[in-house]
């Protein structure tokens, strides 16, 4: 890869969709921000079942099930939209990677699917990550927030019992992986976190 790819990951409530999205904003030189969950596998299909037979996926399909879309949707798109930008020399910044599926199939899903994960070793190791460090208090508020906005509920995921486990899983994660990762302090305003992931990116880009 000619490219730089950089992954942005922390629990949810952490800022980290809001940074990239501040990030596309500005149109960083030689860069492209974006998520592997853009344009998700069979996502059209699903909705085209849901319209015609009148059902909520929430409602029918399992977590596993969503899950292997959650994966097959992350190397889909790796391979046919992340690698060509960065085989042409291009950086990408994504939300969200690897490290975050892994976590959640360790923490939300039975045993028996931890097999999943494997077929995400087919992917890149990235060369950098920033972690969005938050205490739990805080997330929870902006999730409270987010929900307030857009009239959504919290994902099961999102509890305070989930949150505190993914903080730990990362924690005991980010020793073990074979990248650079630099810690940003996600407490701050969120003018301050993203002047915080400008730096880090300057330092990255020099």
């Amino acid at each position: 890869m000619k490219g730089k790819l950089i992954i942005l990951f922390g629990i949810d409530g952490s800022g980290k969709t809001t940074i990239l999205n501040m990030l596309k904003s500005i149109e960083l030189k030689n860069t492209v921000c974006t998520s592997c969950l853009t344009n998700a596998i069979f996502e059209e299909e699903l909705y085209r079942a849901e319209r015609k037979l009148n059902f909520s996926r929430t409602d029918v399909f399992s977590h596993e099930f969503k899950h292997v879309l959650h994966i097959g949707s992350v190397i889909y798109n790796m391979y046919n939209t992340v690698l060509p930008l960065l085989d042409s020399g291009k950086n990408v910044i994504l939300d969200r990677y690897t490290i975050c599926i892994k976590l959640f199939t360790d923490l939300f899903l039975g045993p028996s699917c931890n097999c999943l994960s494997k077929a995400l070793e087919c992917l890149p190791t990235p060369d950098v990550g920033i972690y969005f460090d938050i205490n739990i208090d805080n997330a929870i508020h902006r999730i409270e927030e987010r929900c307030t906005r857009t009239g959504t509920l919290p994902h099961y995921s999102e509890s305070r019992e989930s949150l505190i486990r993914k903080k730990s899983g990362y924690e005991a994660m980010i020793p073990n992986e074979n990248y650079s990762i630099f810690k940003i302090d996600a407490n701050q305003s969120i003018d301050k976190v993203y002047t915080s992931v400008i730096r880090v990116l300057k330092d990255i880009y020099s």
